[in-house]
């Protein structure tokens, strides 16, 4: 039987492009629904500002009005109880509470600056030290979400000049296991970009390599990549990625002018006697600590990012549940925690102390600007708070175990 190849041709090419055009509308479907950003970034280039000091510049401007929030403090027995546990420890600073959601504490306790006698508020901004690294962590999986970066990528291949002994990866800088010396901060540098070169030329620990030692220069050239790859200064990220589509209006970089009045002095004790903290380092550290924010914010951001508003539910189950596993193998990733009972993020910088735990029923953060010792801090208070007040002793992330 002979049968017309051409008309072959003619049936069975229909059919191939089809199933090409099938597979094809499936692989987007999946990236759509599951694998990107929940949050509408802005791309207008034309906005992009030249430096963060530009921007910042821009915004000291346009900004005149800050959101003013008010003290809450919701009726019921634990809640009586942990303002009656934070008097008594003489706790200065603010705390937000939220339950299921919804804000449920809101409260400020002694004051955010002792030298005007200017009380603490639900209003009042912390500095948040290493707990900025989150925000850095967050914008960096946006942009991997997006295909703009590869996180086992060497940083030579997004910043050429950035030379090192050995090849480092984002994923090494993400993990504090990049092997750079210590990064120390310096008056001298007067942009993030002056603070990067440093790190680049005081090179590598042959001893570090491929171990986990925590360094700010790690989220520094993190930082500095993101600004790279997008073409935008770290702080426009931040705004158009997570500040303005989260509305956390409350949140500023150290030197927003119009924020200043609600920033905390930060304080700590020398022989006795509470010193001023007078930090001169802040201009090199977007992306590892310049970052002001309420209590508020911060638990609003914990809440996005648990319950799905920031990556959708197939990035976020693993990104914050998953620990001892190929793709998280440790407690620490992109700027945060993952404890058996809770997520956390913290920071302690220039005389202030800035924690958050969420386990997605309660989320409780912390900010002070007292700086006391290392056993009646922030994590002694919010560990007793957590776990003995509120009773969230359970397991919610557990060792080895995959999402998919």
């Amino acid at each position: 039987m002979n049968i017309n190849k051409k008309l072959i041709g003619i049936i069975v090419i229909p059919f191939v492009l089809l199933g090409i055009l099938v597979f094809s509308f499936h692989q987007m479907w999946n990236d759509d629904t599951g694998n990107k950003s929940q949050i509408k970034i802005s791309t207008n280039k034309e906005d992009s500002a030249d430096s963060n000091e530009d921007y910042i510049a821009k915004r000291n401007k346009s900004v005149k009005d800050v959101a003013n929030l008010k003290t809450i403090e919701a009726k019921g027995k634990q809640y009586q109880e942990i303002n009656k546990y934070l008097k008594k420890q003489k706790f200065n600073g603010t705390i937000a509470v939220f339950k299921d959601g919804k804000l449920v504490m809101n409260k400020g306790y002694g004051y955010q600056d002792f030298e005007h006698k200017i009380k603490s508020s639900p209003n009042t901004m912390y500095l948040i030290g290493s707990a900025q690294k989150f925000t850095t962590g967050l914008m960096l999986k946006q942009l991997e979400l997006e295909h703009k970066i590869n996180i086992n990528a060497p940083v030579s291949k997004y910043l050429p000049w950035f030379k090192t002994s050995k090849k480092i990866t984002l994923k090494d800088l993400e993990l504090h296991k990049s092997g750079l010396y210590k990064f120390q901060a310096s008056p001298s540098y007067e942009t993030l970009d002056d603070a990067v070169h440093a790190i680049q030329e005081k090179g590598m620990d042959p001893n570090g390599y491929h171990k986990h030692l925590y360094n700010d220069g790690n989220y520094l050239v993190l930082a500095k990549v993101i600004e790279e790859v997008t073409h935008k200064p770290y702080a426009q990220n931040y705004y158009e990625r997570i500040g303005k589509p989260l509305k956390l209006n409350n949140s500023a970089f150290f030197n927003e002018k119009p924020f200043q009045q609600h920033m905390a002095i930060g304080y700590y004790y020398k022989n006795n006697n509470l010193i001023s903290a007078k930090p001169n380092t802040l201009q090199e550290y977007y992306g590892a600590g310049n970052l002001f924010m309420t209590t508020k914010d911060m638990g609003v951001l914990l809440e996005k990012l648990i319950n799905n508003k920031i990556f959708g539910q197939s990035v976020t189950n693993p990104f914050i549940h998953e620990f001892g596993t190929k793709r998280y193998p440790t407690n620490y990733r992109y700027g945060f925690y993952t404890f058996p009972k809770y997520n956390r993020v913290s920071g302690m910088f220039n005389g202030q102390n800035f924690t958050g735990f969420s386990n997605g029923k309660y989320t409780v953060v912390l900010g002070t600007n007292k700086i006391l010792s290392n056993t009646t801090n922030n994590e002694y208070k919010i560990t007793h708070i957590f776990q003995n007040i509120l009773k969230q002793n359970y397991d919610i992330n557990v060792y080895g175990k995959k999402f998919y």
